[in-house]
């Protein structure tokens, strides 16, 4: 691990610590990840890295198909992902009002700024690079300021948001310490960032032998591969104060799917939807069972992602 690397990634930790580790990248590419001893933070190596323009058409055409490779346009994930984006939302709702002022960074094909919008807020901005879904959001909501954009490339006010957003993001930014300074600069004191990364100690990858979930797992498009420990190191390094949570992004039955046909579920339904058999008591049983699998992963920080929820002090 260089020092350099190290410092302009914005992480406090010692080179020495790292150690690097043979992967196999999502398209089957072989790369390496230098992996922190102490917080099992992992860094995908600078060679493998993806160029900042990947993001404006590339990344959806090469990861937006689904488990069995079809291609899926702004229109059909929007659909596809109403049961995790509702969950998402209810993260942090109750901090919105008609007086505040939002911020969602990577809002992909808009699912969560819509029910922001729907909610009613004072103002509300999403910034995203890529062109298909930025026209997409823009077009199902027309109160809502679309910036298509990458974060680094949009100059905002300081001190100006009551509530910023990111879920699936900062893995991908070269640089997430400046990132997190960014937002901190365009949020008002006591104002709210929530974000979501994917999990380095997700239970799929760290306790099950299912070898193609590790494949699947790591891909070129993240630089960084977060544990409660160190996206709590970089948030606080910053000047924010808050926690960080597990949370269980695809449901128990998801996991049982990859553990036996080594694939996702075809939908992307993150919880028990709907009834299974005719007879309510096993339905009952089968919400009970993801109720408390959800419960016992999150408890023990082992959910596909983690949520940091802080304040600007």
């Amino acid at each position: 691990m260089r020092l350099d690397l190290l410092y302009n990634l914005g992480f406090d930790y010692d080179v020495d610590d790292f150690t690097l580790k043979p992967i196999t990248l999502r398209d089957g590419d072989e790369a390496t990840l230098w992996f922190h001893e102490p917080t099992g933070h992992g860094i995908l190596a600078s060679e493998f890295w993806v160029q900042d323009d990947f993001y404006s058409q590339q990344y959806r055409d090469e990861f937006s198909a689904d488990s069995e490779g079809r291609r899926k346009k702004s229109e059909e994930h929007f659909h596809i992902y109403k049961e995790l984006n509702d969950r998402q939302f209810n993260m942090f709702n109750h901090y919105l009002s008609n007086n505040t002022k939002f911020l969602e960074i990577g809002c992909a094909h808009g699912g969560i700024v819509s029910r922001v919008d729907n909610h009613g807020v004072k103002e509300c901005h999403v910034i995203e690079p890529n062109v298909l879904d930025s026209s997409f959001v823009k077009e199902r909501n027309p109160n809502v300021i679309v910036h298509n954009s990458l974060f680094d490339d949009v100059n905002l006010s300081n001190d100006y948001f009551d509530v910023i957003v990111a879920f699936d993001v900062v893995e991908h930014v070269f640089n997430p310490k400046d990132f997190l300074k960014k937002c901190f600069d365009y949020l008002k004191k006591d104002g709210i960032l929530v974000i979501g990364v994917p999990n380095h100690d997700d239970v799929l990858l760290t306790n099950y032998d299912c070898q193609r979930y590790q494949e699947f797992y790591y891909h070129k498009a993240h630089v960084n591969y977060f544990t409660e420990s160190s996206l709590l190191d970089l948030c606080k390094s910053v000047g924010f104060y808050g926690r960080v949570n597990s949370f269980l992004d695809f449901s128990f039955f998801n996991h049982v799917h990859w553990q036996q046909n080594n694939k996702p579920m075809s939908t992307a339904n993150t919880a028990f939807v709907g009834d299974v058999t005719k007879n309510k008591k096993i339905n009952d049983f089968y919400k009970k069972v993801e109720l408390e699998y959800e419960k016992l992963i999150n408890d023990e920080m082992l959910g596909g992602a983690l949520i940091f929820k802080g304040t600007k002090k």
